[in-house]
């Protein structure tokens, strides 16, 4: 494991550290310091969190012990004393939000990070570099400067707690400009993790495949992503994924029925409350019906799902807009079709789905 980073254990002069568990004196007046705290898969550990790596987070808890959390239980690590605005930005990027979370970072004032500790300074990086990257690769825009953001990141914090996800960050956007060998370097780094990572690795490097068209190679990928040996939830929940870009690829295959059993066996193990999987699966749930013949209402009604109900996250809905403007326009119902091309058009200007729409209007 690599040398961790550690917080230091004594303030600088005239400054206390983020978190104390431990209250301090003003004059005679007491204030309590808020707790550090680790979201992970089971539950919510608060204590204060005295190192990073990448593989593992550890923190203090309240009893003075030293607990050791695996990177690949962890959801979120939230600071004591950090800006209610970075709490808030990091949020909306945990949950697909990443233009939300740049105006939010954008509220913080140099002052709000007086005295502030290296790691909280590291954090702010993060989610600035992470939302610029998302948004870039949502928006369909140029990846250079948000991948130089992403590299400096990776390069500067080799140990940091985010570091498996920037590695993957960085890989996407390599991919999206076409410099495969650097994006396949970049997901080798993603695969070193825990299973769950390395399942990651292989579905990043089996979407990229599956992007270019190469359908058969895609998902020879994908089954190799299933296939990785784990038992643990986390990689569960990536295998999950990987079968959706399974579907996705049957589908193109010629084997549509056997990608909608996939993607339905999917919706039913997803946790009812996780839009984002859920949009992902009933985007690849209309994929699949518009490949069999005369299941275009299926298709229809998986698309509208999205767009109704699993909104959040912009590029599932810019796929099922897209997917809508078209089924809608066959469908002989030219006034639902313009309002779903115009939400597209105004909502995800610089999307690919957009972008998509207007290559096939000239």
């Amino acid at each position: 494991m690599p040398t961790s980073i550690r917080r230091g254990a004594i303030p600088a002069l005239g400054l206390f550290p983020i978190v104390l568990l431990a209250s301090f004196v003003v004059g005679r007046e007491v204030v309590a310091q808020t707790a550090d705290r680790v979201v992970t898969s089971a539950g919510t550990v608060s204590g204060r969190v005295t190192a990073t790596a990448a593989d593992e987070v550890q923190l203090e808890d309240r009893n003075g012990e030293t607990k050791k959390i695996p990177i690949d239980q962890i959801r979120e690590v939230q600071f004591g004393g950090e800006p209610a605005e970075l709490k808030s930005a990091r949020s909306m990027l945990l949950r697909g939000r990443a233009a939300d979370s740049l105006e939010e970072l954008a509220k913080i004032e140099p002052s709000d990070l007086d005295g502030a500790e290296q790691i909280l300074l590291d954090e702010v990086d993060y989610v600035r570099a992470a939302a610029t990257a998302r948004v870039a690769l949502a928006a369909g825009g140029d990846p250079r400067e948000s991948g130089k953001l992403v590299a400096d990141f990776v390069s500067k914090h080799p140990d940091s707690h985010h570091a498996y996800d920037m590695q993957e960050l960085l890989g996407d956007l390599l991919a999206r400009a076409g410099r495969v060998d650097n994006a396949l370097s970049a997901y080798g780094q993603l695969a070193k993790g825990p299973p769950a990572f390395k399942v990651r690795a292989a579905s990043a490097r089996a979407a990229m495949l599956l992007d270019q068209g190469k359908y058969a190679e895609a998902l020879r990928e994908f089954d190799a992503a299933v296939q990785i040996d784990s038992s643990d939830e986390a990689s569960a929940a990536q295998k999950r994924a990987a079968e959706l870009g399974r579907a996705r690829c049957l589908a193109q295959l010629g084997k549509p029925e056997e990608a909608v059993g996939l993607v339905q066996a999917v919706i039913q193990q997803a946790d009812p409350e996780d839009g984002e999987v859920l949009g992902r699966a009933f985007n690849a749930l209309g994929q699949a019906y518009r490949a069999v013949a005369g299941k275009e209402q299926d298709a229809l009604i998986a698309f509208l799902t999205v767009d109704l109900v699993y909104n959040k996250i912009p590029e599932n809905h810019a796929e099922a807009l897209y997917n809508l403007v078209d089924l809608w326009e066959k469908g002989s119902n030219p006034e639902r079709a313009r309002e779903a091309r115009s939400t597209l058009e105004s909502s995800y200007p610089g999307s690919q789905w957009a972008k998509k729409l207007v290559a096939g209007k000239s």
